[in-house]
């Protein structure tokens, strides 16, 4: 039977030097959290893409182009009026769907160019954040935004943030569900440098999604060192990946939860941005959620000094790399990655 690799429209020669600029399409990518848009306009890099954000006259978000196609100004620094946005520059008015109605500097009868056009871009907005439809495909044909249960949930407290990383996002994603780094990365908190070794796990695989998880012995640390005391329950860690850029990891202390639900935006080849939510059952009053959100900021500083000394991307050639059996997740994720480029969503 030909194999994955045998079968993705990359030629082979290319496949050990992938294009740090590459991501897929076809598929629903988190960007933003809602609270951060409004009236006011402002740019989402996107991958070498600068798109604009804002707020017309019903709420709700409107995703364009980011740069006027006149003289590539930055479109964000320009005023929304109902709808509309324009340009800082020269004034050029574009319509919701991209369109330019309006050049100030015309007379009276001057024609619009025809190509004065932005290209506009599905959203929706769900778990108190932006999606964007990044693709080519009838959205119907597309996978799902996937489920955040937990997101709301009578019991659940959330909280919310970003992070800025020294890296590709394909090396983020793989930090995040990552098995064996904790020992190492980070030792100085919850990692036990002493008991290294990962557990065998099941993977378990969705349409576009992967997951697993393991037992281990607890070793709390920051906030949860006062929550659970001296008397530690045994952990259990699962990872969990949705193409294109999405992680959670679920860490389960007896009674005690929290999610985190990670949107890895791919700004250029060298720097990612994680939009978050910190999810827990436990100790559900607002006054804890500083403490929450300074924990997990410091856990992601630590993991960016291990992403940031990478280099460049994941290579699609899964035999560029030589790998262990606690991989297996991360290998999943390639592979989808690789199935998709094999279906020509790759941009």
């Amino acid at each position: 039977m030909e194999s994955l690799k045998d079968k993705v429209l990359i030629p082979q020669e290319e496949l050990s030097k992938p294009n740090d600029l590459t991501v897929l399409k076809n598929f629903w990518y988190g960007i933003e959290h809602s609270s951060n848009v409004s009236i006011k306009p402002k740019t989402i890099s996107f991958m070498g893409h600068d798109l604009v954000l804002y707020r017309g006259s019903e709420g709700q978000i409107i995703a364009l182009d980011g740069r006027c196609v006149h003289r590539g100004t930055e479109l964000a620094a320009g005023w929304v009026e109902g709808n509309c946005i324009h340009c800082p520059y020269h004034g050029w008015r574009y319509e919701a769907n991209g369109t330019c109605s309006h050049i100030p500097a015309n007379q009276l009868g001057a024609s619009i160019p025809i190509r004065a056009k932005l290209r506009s871009y599905k959203v929706q907005e769900k778990y108190d954040l932006v999606w964007l439809f990044w693709g080519d495909l009838p959205v119907e044909d597309c996978p799902e935004i996937p489920p955040l249960n937990e997101f709301q949930q009578k019991g659940w407290r959330s909280v919310q943030g970003e992070f800025t990383w020294d890296g590709h996002y394909t090396r983020v994603i793989a930090n995040t569900i990552d098995m064996a780094h904790a020992p190492f990365v980070h030792a100085s908190a919850f990692g036990r440098k002493e008991a290294p070794a990962v557990p065998s796990y099941k993977l378990e695989a969705g349409e576009w999604s992967g997951s697993g998880f393991i037992n281990f012995d607890t070793k709390p640390a920051y906030s949860l060192k006062l929550i659970l005391g001296t008397d530690h329950p045994s952990g259990v860690f699962r990872a969990t990946f949705y193409m294109p850029n999405i992680t959670r990891v679920d860490l389960q202390f007896g009674k005690f939860q929290f999610v985190l639900f990670l949107l890895h935006i791919p700004v250029n080849a060298t720097k990612t941005i994680t939009k978050w939510l910190h999810i827990r059952n436990f100790v559900t009053t607002p006054l804890a959620d500083y403490f929450m959100r300074r924990d997990v900021v410091k856990t992601f500083v630590q993991d960016n000094e291990a992403v940031k000394i990478q280099a460049g991307a994941a290579p699609y050639d899964l035999t560029t790399d030589i790998h262990a059996p606690s991989d297996a997740l991360e290998l999943a994720y390639r592979k989808f990655f690789n199935r998709a480029a094999e279906m020509g969503w790759i941009s």
